[in-house]
């Protein structure tokens, strides 16, 4: 397995219920705890761009309550399991209750994997640093079917503040979709002490350059710093040029709005800022603001739900510093009106004897009561909708898709191996229809990860419980 198997699973896999990695990665960005830092004479400044804004607090909103009917689909899927029979990849399939479509795709190898719509093949050399073979086949029906793509070859070489990233990565657009591999091109000092690395994201809807992160550090001392890499050139854009670079010292990270004009930019604890910081940045006009200080509401992080939207965050912590409650505004940037969508709400912690309470999904959060009943809200209007007939339990969770407009909802059994996901389901918030369907012999496979491919498919990573075969589980619903 190298570097990019390995990421590619990791986007898979759950997601924490930490707050501040819920919103993470709604850009994909590597899941940490936030941890930040005081930076001198940052407030002034910040404070002078906030008075370039003009500040409202509008009435919340009215709110409007749409109603989603649960029903089990009566259908059982019965989960493949088994050993190789052939050598290659191997695909079955299966209808479930006339409105799942399923794939099972059988490996013989860990080597396999699947992005950008394609299953693929690598073959890596013995260190592990040069792609030697790629194959690609597509999924179509009951089918396999070969694939050629115009792979090509390019090369990162930079020197940044003293330290030479260097390293190939391969990288080929298929039906207007980019995708891109690369090896392990972690460095290390004479000592072994001091780590260095880059990697790349994509971009929704770019074609024409990725997200280049340069890295140093492990752990807690993990920082990185944001370029865009412009394929057909090979020359590199600094997405933070002129920014104070204390504030990066004491970042871990930063999300962007689709059109990488702002970003949020997250700061480490510090005791003084014991729950952290977050400032906005505006690539445009080079300003940077307090988040706290957006419509005066002393929120202490935010999300893009849009270029011009954001979702400021409030949180209520007890004494020892745990969040207990949040309250959600949206927040117009160009106009600087703000409106409250959600008003104190008990924070969500799977590990409570009866959970509830709300789970963020950037601009979407769900609301579970007491009772177990299920609101899903729009954070920027705030409309509800309300997944009727259906009781929360413990041990369900639920997965946003990438445009926000369904809902994945699946449950898991705590005696199986690895995720062990008894029920899958999807509530489609356009349509207004939300069905699930049991699932029997998943406690023969140990499923590693499930999430969204794409708006209307859903993934899972799984193998034997000898890790001999795996397989690949799709499902478009």
């Amino acid at each position: 397995m190298n570097i990019d198997d390995y990421r590619r699973g990791m986007d898979q896999i759950l997601p924490d219920k930490k707050l501040k990695e819920r919103i993470m990665s709604q850009k994909h960005t590597k899941k940490r705890t936030p941890v930040r830092r005081m930076v001198n004479g940052l407030l002034a400044a910040a404070l002078a761009v906030a008075c370039l804004f003009t500040v409202a607090l509008a009435a919340s909103p009215e709110l409007r309550t749409a109603v989603l009917s649960f029903f089990r689909i009566e259908e059982r899927e019965q989960v493949p399991s088994g050993g190789v029979t052939s050598d290659g990849p191997d695909i079955s399939n299966a209808e479930i209750g006339q409105l799942v479509k399923a794939q099972y795709i059988k490996m013989d190898s860990y080597q396999y994997g699947f992005s950008g719509g394609l299953l693929h093949h690598l073959t890596w050399s013995e260190d592990g640093r040069i792609l030697e073979d790629a194959k690609f086949w597509q999924v179509r029906d009951n089918e396999l079917i070969p694939v050629e793509v115009d792979m090509r070859t390019s090369q990162v070489d930079i020197m940044f503040k003293g330290l030479h990233y260097q390293g190939e990565f391969w990288w080929f657009i298929h039906e207007g979709q980019l995708d891109y591999f690369t090896a392990d091109n972690r460095a290390w000092d004479e000592e072994g002490e001091h780590a260095w690395d880059w990697n790349f994201s994509l971009i929704p809807g770019r074609t024409d350059v990725l997200l280049l992160r340069l890295s140093t550090g492990t752990q807690m001392e993990y920082r990185e710093h944001p370029l865009l890499y412009h394929l057909d050139t090979g020359a590199t854009e600094d997405l933070f040029a002129g920014l104070d670079p204390d504030v990066l010292a004491g970042s871990d990270g930063a999300i962007w709005s689709d059109n990488f004009q702002m970003a949020l930019i997250t700061g480490r604890a510090s005791e003084e800022f014991p729950n952290g910081r977050e400032w906005l940045y505006d690539r445009e006009t080079g300003t940077l603001t307090d988040v706290r200080t957006l419509g005066g509401m002393g929120a202490d992080m935010a999300a893009f739900a849009d270029d011009d939207t954001l979702i400021l965050y409030g949180s209520s912590y007890d004494e020892n510093d745990m969040l207990q409650a949040m309250t959600f505004y949206a927040y117009d940037i160009p106009s600087g009106r703000v409106t409250k969508t959600l008003d104190q709400t008990p924070y969500y912690r799977d590990r409570d004897e009866d959970p509830n309470g709300v789970m963020t999904f950037g601009s979407r959060c769900v609301l579970i009561s007491e009772e177990g009943q299920v609101q899903v809200v729009d954070l920027k209007t705030g409309d509800r909708t309300l997944l009727g007939g259906f009781t929360f339990q413990k041990g369900d969770d639920f997965m946003i898709s990438p445009s926000g407009n369904k809902l994945l909802y699946f449950s898991m059994d705590p005696n199986a191996d690895g995720l062990g996901i008894s029920r899958i389901g999807v509530a489609d918030l356009e349509k207004g229809v939300f069905f699930a369907f049991d699932r029997e012999g998943y406690e023969n496979l140990d499923e590693g990860g499930i999430g969204w491919d794409d708006d209307n498919t859903v993934s899972i990573r799984a193998s034997t419980l000898d890790n001999e075969t795996h397989y690949l589980l799709v499902y478009q619903f």
